[in-house]
């Protein structure tokens, strides 16, 4: 699972942290640099800068490792790729996720 939190954290995010630790549950944290809880638990833990010195953060780092996770994903998984998306379409189609 992979999870994503930025500031404002979300409590839900660090009660998925918790339960995936106590329940041996492969867990992936995405979130900033500032996370006050994020290491106290033991996930994979991707921390990104996202600071640009003004009001607003910037979340041009997240999509850039986001864009970077998905083509590992898509070299990783190779031909079973087009069997998954036509899976997806079909379960998307199937709950009307999408206007016709």
């Amino acid at each position: 699972m992979v999870i994503t939190d930025m500031r404002a954290y979300s409590a839900i995010s660090r009660q998925y942290c918790r339960v995936a630790t106590e329940r041996c549950i492969p867990l992936a944290l995405i979130t900033d640099v500032w996370c006050p809880w994020a290491r106290d638990y033991s996930i994979d833990l991707l921390q990104v800068k996202t600071d640009t010195g003004h009001f607003w953060d910037s979340l041009a780092p997240v999509s850039c490792l986001f864009n970077l996770l998905l083509s590992a994903v898509v070299a990783q998984l190779g031909d079973a790729l087009a069997g998954r998306l036509q899976t997806n379409r079909q379960l998307q189609q199937q709950f009307g996720q999408f206007e016709q």
